[in-house]
């Protein structure tokens, strides 16, 4: 094969990865669907030999599940798989956003507000949205180095797949969009400690807020002790189940900065914060 065939070859199996992705993103594809070979080809007009390739990239994404004599499923929403992913999250951002607050450009941060002003525009749950969510993260993230920043990009790529399933239909919760808007305030201070804590926040409340959400009885592990790990307490029922509004607690206390709560995570590290609860976010 020369150099031209295998490159016609790379871009079908890139189409054919990006449509069947959308396909499931969209709900075109339902989770628990079997999925045959002959079908596909026949619905994308591809050949076989791209087709196995895409679909094995999203296997290694997490988006299909292959058995033996139980051929392609689309996967569905694994809680215990989504917890990990924000454990995994939140233990790459909490020493990453003060690097990137530090090295961000001038050019990032204004497409970062081009991309925040477009989110709170938005149907929050619109295909549109989590696209833009996804550069807005993307934008701050390519400051981490080439391998790191592939890592979340992997991360954020298996987090949408589980949310725009939960979500489809939904609203995407308001402090999504308020989070960032933070996140990009501290890092337009160029104030490391207060983007971190902002990220923090956001990776907590929107993992705490889908699972409790999908299963109020979900046991937590990872997620919790990932936390401890960074030196934040999330206190766990004695069942191992969390009740949000969850009373979260830094083991930091950052002069000058004002906690926020989400519907899912109170910030009480301050006596402040004790009497008067913050500064909650309102809904859009």
């Amino acid at each position: 094969m020369d150099t031209n065939d295998r490159s016609r070859s790379g871009d079908a199996v890139a189409r054919v990865h990006e449509e069947l992705r959308e396909l499931i993103l969209s709900g075109r594809i339902l989770p628990g669907q079997r999925l045959t070979q002959r079908e596909l080809g026949e619905r994308l007009g591809v050949g076989r030999t791209p087709l196995r390739e895409a679909l094995r990239m999203l296997e290694a994404e997490g988006f299909v599940l292959s058995r033996a004599n139980h051929g392609i499923t689309v996967a569905g929403l694994d809680l215990d798989e989504a917890e990990e992913l924000y454990a995994a999250l939140l233990m790459l951002h909490a020493p990453m956003v003060p690097r990137a607050t530090r090295e961000i450009s001038e050019e990032s941060l204004a497409r970062m507000a081009e991309l925040s002003a477009l989110m709170r525009g938005r149907p929050q749950e619109a295909r549109d949205f989590h696209r833009d969510h996804a550069a807005f993260h993307g934008l701050h993230e390519a400051t981490f180095g080439p391998t790191l920043s592939k890592i979340a990009q992997d991360l954020y790529r298996r987090l949408s797949r589980l949310q725009r399933f939960y979500y489809r239909g939904r609203r995407i919760p308001a402090f999504a969009v308020e989070l960032d808007r933070a996140l990009l305030e501290a890092m337009r201070d160029r104030d490391g400690a207060r983007a971190r804590r902002v990220q923090e926040l956001h990776v907590l409340s929107s993992a705490i807020g889908l699972i409790t959400d999908a299963d109020p009885w979900h046991r937590f592990g990872p997620l919790v002790d990932a936390a401890t790990g960074l030196g934040i307490t999330v206190p766990l029922s004695a069942d191992g189940t969390l009740a949000p509004p969850v009373e979260v607690t830094w083991a930091v206390e950052l002069p000058g900065y004002e906690p926020v709560t989400t519907d899912y995570v109170v910030d009480v590290t301050s006596a402040h914060v004790h009497s008067h609860r913050g500064r909650k976010l309102d809904p859009l």
